[in-house]
């Protein structure tokens, strides 16, 4: 009968031992859940704040000590891959102002440039050109690669699924909302804004430019109105996307 008492108290202790010891993985995974989100929002805040400033390369600490075994990995991995499309982005943007794009349309520099044939004009059309292909090639290149890199890390089932969804549904969204797409239907407009003026007689009053002919006029005003609904609409992308995030944040 003793033996019999402490084998049923050995059995029970044994099952208290494997509840105690499934309820504490339980409570460790929803801490590490939680100081997961913790981690995560305060690093996406810090890497939101430093992209607005796209003059200056992104540098951020990828690293939380807060974190452990699958968590750390998919924080690690998700972060690595925030900066390098954002420093992607912010590359292509530099470039773009390396390039002096952002002065195409100064009626100043048109008329001077017509002087030695529109050859500053022609090389900043063919340098934005280039600039817009490479970037675009990365751009493609990230998203092959983090994908494959998703499928290899070594986490839990689960957690990989669900990171991989994350990172479909970006690639998704990049698609919908694509503020590159839009920039390049801009480039197509300026070439053929260039292509009017090289063709043309035009003269500069005050930061106008002036045609002739009315047809001429129409033609010029028409693909300025596009560039125009274009960059409006890029705003209001732009805008939705700051909105969203500030949401998350």
């Amino acid at each position: 009968m003793r033996r019999l008492l402490i084998l049923i108290g050995v059995v029970v202790l044994c099952i208290g031992s494997f509840f105690f010891y499934q309820h504490y993985q339980q409570q460790r995974v929803l801490n590490n859940q939680k100081m997961f989100d913790v981690v995560m929002s305060e690093k996406m805040r810090a890497l939101y704040m430093q992209a607005q400033d796209w003059s200056t390369p992104v540098r951020l600490d990828i690293h939380d000590d807060r974190l452990s075994g699958d968590y750390k990995k998919m924080s690690e991995f998700l972060l690595t891959y925030w900066m390098q499309n954002i420093e992607a982005r912010n590359q292509y943007l530099r470039e773009l102002k390396a390039a002096n794009w952002d002065t195409f349309l100064d009626v100043e520099r048109l008329d001077r440039d017509r002087k030695q044939d529109y050859a500053e004009t022609e090389k900043m059309l063919a340098d934005v050109t280039k600039i817009s292909a490479e970037y675009e090639k990365q751009r493609l290149q990230l998203q092959l690669s983090s994908l494959q890199q998703a499928k290899q890390l070594s986490i839990d089932d689960e957690m990989k699924t669900s990171l991989l969804v994350k990172i479909e549904s970006n690639i998704n969204a990049e698609n919908a909302d694509d503020i590159f797409v839009i920039e390049q239907q801009i480039i197509e407009k300026a070439q053929a804004m260039f292509d009017l003026l090289e063709k043309d007689q035009w003269q500069k009053k005050g930061k106008m430019i002036l045609f002739p002919e009315t047809a001429q006029v129409k033609k010029f005003n028409a693909l300025y109105q596009d560039v125009l609904k274009l960059n409006a609409k890029m705003n209001n992308i732009k805008k939705k996307n700051t909105e969203v995030l500030d949401e998350e944040l």
